[in-house]
């Protein structure tokens, strides 16, 4: 999405799972929409994000109004209280699976922040 390099920055949350696996923790998808955000914002620039304050405060404003527009909808950012499913409980995590669970829950919340991320950047706001 939005011509950002593959190679080195897919690495950027590439442990995440480690995160979702103790059963307390942000929705990945929203960790990961932050990342992509700051990396749009920053693309092309060199040096740290604090040498570059416009585009920094564009990224910040952008991660706001996302989590915003996301708790709005869902009313939680959580990952447990949104998917309902423990990662950290084998079999709940089993029971998930079975179950198709995402379907019902991340696959929605997927489709709402790709949208956002998209409509942010038509507006001009990342």
């Amino acid at each position: 999405m939005w011509d950002l390099p593959k190679d080195a920055y897919s690495w950027a949350t590439a442990g995440y799972m480690g995160a979702i696996s103790t059963g307390q923790t942000t929705c990945g998808l929203l960790i990961g929409c932050s990342a992509a955000i700051g990396l749009k914002c920053g693309n092309g620039r060199a040096g740290v994000p604090e040498e570059h304050a416009s585009d920094r405060d564009m990224a910040i404003g952008a991660v706001e109004s996302l989590y915003r527009d996301f708790l709005e909808k869902f009313g939680s950012t959580d990952c447990y209280t949104l998917s309902g499913c423990d990662y950290s409980d084998p079999e709940d995590l089993a029971r998930h699976i079975q179950c198709e669970g995402w379907k019902d829950t991340c696959d929605i919340f997927l489709k709402f922040v790709m949208t956002r991320c998209v409509e942010m950047a038509q507006e001009n706001q990342i």
